[in-house]
């Protein structure tokens, strides 16, 4: 028995790139509820948090100076925060 042609996914399915680690002055905290950022560069970061299971987040711009929330916390879905990754905001 065959699966229809509806259920099979592509042959040969191209790996998505890795994001690229946010600069050394984007600064992480992580707590059990958030993962907060503070960007300490000189230009304005868009980041997203990158997961230990490979999740990712939404992308969020930073101005230089501003903290913000940029992911859901260790208890969330994904668990740990592995590290921020610069993204493109669309």
């Amino acid at each position: 028995m065959s699966l229809p042609t509806f259920l099979v996914g592509p042959a040969s399915a191209t790996p998505q790139p890795l994001p690229q680690p946010a600069p050394a002055c984007v600064a992480m905290y992580e707590s059990w509820r958030y993962v907060q950022a503070f960007n300490g560069c000189a230009d304005t970061q868009n980041v997203l948090t990158v997961y230990q299971d490979g999740a990712t987040s939404l992308c969020y711009s930073l101005p230089p100076g501003a903290q913000s929330t940029v992911g859901e916390g260790y208890l969330g879905q994904h668990g740990h925060a592995d590290h921020l990754a610069l993204c493109e905001l669309s």
